[in-house]
């Protein structure tokens, strides 16, 4: 029988003859039928959903149908073939190996010029990946709603995983999950289509074949895989692997951790026994999703902590931070209180010389020591070198003075006997707080008065005299706070602009890459420099924010360019969601990560909690460079912790050198030393601060290769054809 061609209603101006609407597309099927349900007509998508080779015109279109589905077809037809020009959608499946192909049907009846129906005209899509994904969110809502009632244990809750896993992949014949224990070995938990009293007797070690790769993604082993594995086991577990574990039957296994940062903490198996390439990557992906549901479950708590700890609690002594004390001062009613802001210059002898780990221990027993003698009303907090005391209840400077003597007697008697070393003779900033004084004043106005004392058991008390000198640090904030709250969704801040100044290959002047820099001008005030309006913004809280736009059109200026910038990152900046954003930019943009550089202070790789995220950055693609090395805290165990791509030496070393720098001078000796310690690290150097031919001849023959400095070119905001010159190099901007 031949096919029925169906009625064209094809403009000869649209289309092209011979054209056939029906057998060039990919995602519609149309099929055709008698009124005996007889194939006539099939288009080229259905042949291809259902694995047909050609048309198969005369056999009968019933035999492709499952059988669970043929009622609800043949009650479909005969609905439209009652009732003519009428149709109907069913929901079927796919009588084929894969599980879980789910389409839909629209069922037509298909008449003569009389109106009689001679057939019946069937059209539909494939909605298995819908099906799949809401069988998914289904499973996954469950396990959730079950984890969160907080009442199953760790293997319960890996159980209830397994089942939710064997819900949502469709090819999962079987099942099993490991927990890892104190010991550090992963054991079996649950197990579907498995003795599970038989593999408890089992164990996994990270250190083994099959886990060398530590992968922290979902991954699927094969039979050769399982094989190699197995063999690397002593007889014992041989026998338990190959026997309740039907090793040797698995010709694919989905493995899918359950990663707490970094780290595997659990494993999901999901096994098929018939075909290598059963699992798709929708397998894959369902099965990681769930695996985040069930770290969030099983180590929600001990995140939670972490993050509390991460946001409230100093990394390094695990002291408050100024952000509690901050955020209790404003949940405080209006009230008499002091807030004390103490430094100590025997710590920074102590850090300077015994290092950071006997600094750190020394300041954690100090705030514990001043913490006993507080009162339960009062709080203390650590930063940077600062002990902040909120004092409540106190109205007068004498009786600051009174705590103060007494906090200080007591505190030497029990720890200067332990460390010699520690004078406890702080310089103290007190501030007595004022009627409607926010939180943020008063931490300035304790911090200008510790400005104000300037030696060893001084003690300087906020007055108004001090106070006009914060007046252009309030008049700033209120400014930056505007400029950010008028800012719309895609525009830059009031008075916000990104300018670039180039870092440069040294032997011919050609340009590496850019730095975007962040400039402001206040229309009352002029340009503001960066060092007082980005302290005010991290202060405030709105640095995420800022710097946010700052990666936006950094990312954008990168891609028109084709240059590379580079683009300063904050403690603050520092948050989970930051990978998501770049990630946004990068599609946006259609930018590669190798294009957008991250720059990191020596501050900000001092805190543990960052290094994670760095770490992930890097794994990106994203180069990481070390800004202002020098400038602070440098720590060289973090140097080899972190992968990075570029070191940027402080603009103090070559400004040490002077204007016309000499080979043999200590200055040039640790220029000569950081560039030995760069090459054995593998990094590349970059010299900051270079203004003067002379340092630029100095710097090229003691083999820097990478430069930044107004000789090379100023800040500022580039045209293309500048940028295309800078490219060229030899001529400096």
């Amino acid at each position: 029988m031949s096919a029925r061609k169906l009625p064209s209603h094809r403009s000869p101006h649209t289309l092209p003859e011979g054209f056939d609407l029906l057998e060039a597309t990919h995602s519609l099927m149309v099929v055709c039928t008698d009124l005996e349900g007889r194939f006539t007509y099939a288009n080229r998508a259905y042949l291809e959903y259902m694995g047909l080779p050609e048309p198969p015109l005369g056999s009968s279109a019933l035999e492709q149908v499952a059988a669970e589905d043929l009622p609800r077809v043949l009650e479909a037809i005969r609905k439209v073939l009652a009732q003519p020009g009428q149709a109907l959608w069913v929901e079927l499946s796919k009588p084929l190996e894969g599980a879980w192909n789910r389409s839909r049907w629209e069922f037509v009846a298909i008449c003569d010029p009389q109106g009689h129906p001679v057939g019946v005209q069937c059209a539909g899509y494939d909605i298995s990946k819908e099906y799949r994904q809401a069988r998914f969110l289904e499973a996954s809502t469950h396990l959730l709603s079950l984890g969160l009632k907080g009442v199953l244990s760790a293997e319960a809750l890996l159980q209830q995983a397994l089942d939710a896993a064997l819900a949502v992949v469709p090819a999962a014949q079987a099942g099993s999950a490991t927990l890892r224990q104190p010991d550090g070995k992963f054991r079996f938990v649950a197990a579907r289509g498995y003795d599970l009293t038989a593999l408890r007797e089992a164990y996994l070690s990270p250190q083994e074949l099959l886990w060398r790769s530590r992968h922290i993604q979902a991954r699927v082993f094969s039979q050769a895989d399982l094989e190699r594995f197995d063999a690397a086991l002593d007889p014992e577990r041989q026998a338990l692997l190959w026997g309740p574990g039907r090793t040797g039957s698995i010709q694919a296994m989905l493995a899918i951790p359950v990663v707490v940062e970094g780290q595997p903490r659990a494993y999901l198996y999901l096994d098929h026994f018939d075909r290598a390439e059963a699992f798709d990557p929708l397998d894959l992906h369902h099965a990681e999703g769930l695996a985040h549901h069930v770290a969030w479950l099983l180590f929600g708590g001990e995140l939670r902590k972490k993050a509390y700890l991460s946001r409230y609690a100093d990394f390094q002594t695990g002291l408050p931070n100024t952000r509690s004390l901050r955020e209790a001062l404003e949940k405080l009613p209006p009230g008499p209180r002091a807030l004390l802001a103490l430094q100590c210059r025997s710590l920074e002898r102590i850090q300077r010389l015994e290092g950071e780990a006997v600094w750190a221990t020394v300041v954690r027993e100090l705030g514990h020591s001043l913490q006993r003698r507080l009162r339960p009303t009062d709080r203390l907090a650590f930063k940077e070198g600062t002990f902040w005391l909120l004092l409540e209840g106190v109205q007068k400077a004498e009786e600051v003075y009174a705590v103060l003597g007494r906090l200080k007697g007591e505190v030497r008697v029990e720890l200067e006997a332990r460390w010699p070393q520690l004078d406890f003779s702080p310089r103290v900033g007190v501030v007595l707080a004022e009627p409607n004084q926010s939180p943020p004043e008063l931490l300035q106005a304790a911090k200008v008065a510790l400005e104000q004392s300037h030696h060893p058991d001084s003690i300087s008390v906020f007055n108004p005299t001090l106070a006009a000198r914060t007046r252009e640090g309030d008049s700033l904030r209120q400014a930056l706070s505007q400029a950010l709250r008028r800012r719309r969704a895609e525009s830059p801040p009031d008075g916000f602009a990104l300018h670039y100044q180039p870092i440069k290959t040294l032997t011919d002047q050609r340009l590496h890459h850019f730095e975007a820099l962040l400039r402001w001008t206040v229309p009352e005030l002029g340009p503001i420099p960066p060092g007082k309006f980005l302290p005010l913004a991290e202060e405030e809280g709105w640095m995420p924010e800022l710097g946010d736009w700052v990666v936006k059109v950094a990312a954008q200026q990168s891609a028109r360019w084709g240059i590379p910038v580079a683009v300063n990152l904050s403690g603050s900046q520092l948050e989970p969601d930051l990978l998501h954003r770049v990630s946004v930019y990068l599609e946006r943009y259609r930018l590669s990560p190798q294009q957008l550089i991250f720059e990191v202070t020596e501050q900000v790789i001092l805190e543990e909690s960052s290094l994670e995220l760095l770490q992930s950055l890097v794994a990106g693609g994203h180069p990481l460079h070390l800004d202002d090395f020098g400038s602070g805290l440098s720590s060289l165990e973090r140097l080899t912790r972190l992968p990075l791509a570029a070191v940027k030496l402080d603009r103090g070393f070559v400004a040490n050198l002077g204007l016309t720098p000499h080979r043999e001078t200590p200055e040039a000796r640790l220029l000569r030393a950081l560039r030995g310690l760069g090459s054995s690290l593998g990094v590349d150097l970059i010299v900051e601060g270079i203004e003067t031919p002379e340092q630029l001849e100095f710097l090229l023959a003691e083999g820097f290769a990478l430069g930044q400095g107004f000789l090379l070119g100023r800040p500022a905001i580039y045209s293309e054809a500048e940028v295309q010159q800078l490219r060229g190099g030899s001529d400096r901007a």
